[in-house]
């Protein structure tokens, strides 16, 4: 506002000066006029009777001062002020009985000048006559800045009257988010309930925007105070064990009883590393990064069976990957690893030796991982509760923490992946994931 102010002054002061000018050029011309109406050529030549009417209009304060020059057709001075600043070069030749107004600086003041040709004859000369007729520009600052002080009042006026709406406008406005900040400041480090106040339609995208965020952090802490309950209560059982049997440990004297209660520490010790680590994969699976981006699924499932081989050949499982060389998904890199890594470990751990663990990726309209196994897979009834956590059938003799294929779909989810299980056509499981399709390069 000041800005536009500040300029709107300044072309104030410029428009108030030419009105200025033209109300006082119109006094200049009058006094040209009349002296040009009192001009007669005579037998010595040029003959001028000034009127004391004609300049005493002019001077109508004591600050401004006139100046006049008439000078003959042959540029001969007639009379006034010799030295009298002269029109520009060629000013009259378009018209040459057009008055001409010019600015000039006379005896170190400032005047505005009007110069007028007038056409005189006689026996003894003939031509144009030049009256130039010079007045100081006090009068007229004086109009123009008088004009400029009355806009700068009431621009002034308006500034101040804008200045106290705006103030009370937005104080007014924002009362709204101070009771929000209240509201908010009040609540304790655990309440993420929604913003539920009433507040004005400007201000719902930003309630919006802090209702959607409370969202995620609740999501974040739901999924944290999970994440140590099951840790507390899956871990406790574990480490108990493993506390009571290196006591056993240190109360045996016989050496091989030693090395017996070590090898089930051992055994134990994997048991609750396995048990971790899948509760950490649980864990990163539920809050997976939002910045997915290209990845080659079927590069990634080559690479996870060339390293879960070893694995695969200690158990007398023949393990292998069948599809095409390129399937790209947006996704994490790292989650869908873990993901693919899941998959091969279940697969393996239940087949009897000699089974074929087959991963397979297609890429049509959607790419789809497909994992077959020839063990003994999951009856129809059960295969919706095995994607809970810690969910493991009877009757299964092999060790296991019931994540794996909760943390499979809990990673499908994150990528909008559809994840089913279905009868294998060597007999087993065959666990199928489609993923959207994704047309993007891989980094």
């Amino acid at each position: 506002m000041a800005l536009v102010f500040s300029a709107n002054l300044i072309s104030s002061y410029y428009g108030n000066r030419e009105a200025a000018d033209s109300a006082y050029d119109r006094l200049l011309l009058a006094s040209a006029s009349a002296i040009a109406e009192r001009m007669a050529v005579r037998e010595k030549g040029l003959w001028v009777d000034i009127p004391y009417a004609a300049l005493n209009m002019l001077a109508s304060t004591a600050q401004d001062r006139v100046f006049y020059g008439i000078s003959a057709p042959d540029g001969t001075v007639v009379t006034g002020y010799e030295d009298l600043p002269s029109p520009p070069s060629s000013a009259h030749v378009v018209n040459p009985s057009k008055p001409l107004f010019y600015d000039a600086v006379y005896k170190g003041a400032p005047v505005r000048v009007v110069s007028l040709r007038a056409f005189v004859i006689g026996n003894t000369l003939s031509g144009f006559a030049s009256i130039r007729v010079a007045q100081t520009r006090g009068e007229r600052e004086a109009l123009a800045l008088s004009l400029l002080k009355q806009s700068a009042i009431w621009t002034l006026v308006i500034a101040v009257s804008g200045g106290i709406a705006v103030w009370l406008g937005i104080s007014r406005g924002l009362r709204p988010l101070d009771r929000l900040g209240e509201a908010l400041g009040r609540r304790s480090p655990d309440d993420v309930r929604p913003v539920l106040h009433d507040v004005p339609a400007e201000f719902k995208p930003l309630v919006a925007a802090i209702n959607s965020m409370l969202m995620r952090i609740d999501d974040g802490i739901s999924a944290m105070r999970r994440f140590i309950s099951d840790a507390s209560h899956q871990l406790k059982t574990p480490l108990a064990g493993l506390q009571v049997q290196t006591e056993m440990a240190l109360r045996e004297k016989d050496p091989d009883n030693i090395l017996d209660s070590l090898d089930k520490i051992n055994v134990s010790v994997k048991r609750t590393g396995r048990l971790a680590k899948q509760l950490l994969s649980h864990a990163r699976a539920v809050e997976p990064s939002r910045g997915f981006k290209g990845v080659d699924l079927a590069r990634m499932a080559r690479e996870t069976v060339s390293l879960m081989t070893p694995q695969a050949l200690s158990r007398g499982i023949d393990l292998g990957y069948e599809g095409v060389d390129t399937a790209i998904v947006s996704g994490d890199a790292t989650l869908l690893g873990e993901m693919i890594m899941n998959l091969i470990d279940n697969a393996l751990r239940y087949p009897p030796r000699g089974a074929l663990v087959t991963l397979t990726v297609t890429s049509g309209e959607n790419p789809v991982l497909t994992v077959d196994d020839s063990g003994p897979g999951i009856p129809p009834d059960n295969r919706k509760e095995v994607f809970e956590r810690f969910v493991r059938l009877q009757d299964t003799p092999q060790e296991g923490c019931g994540l794996g294929l909760a943390i499979v779909q809990e990673i499908g989810t994150a990528h909008h992946a559809r994840v089913s299980l279905e009868d294998s056509p060597s007999g087993g499981l065959r666990v199928l994931i489609e993923f959207p399709h994704a047309e993007k390069s891989v980094s």
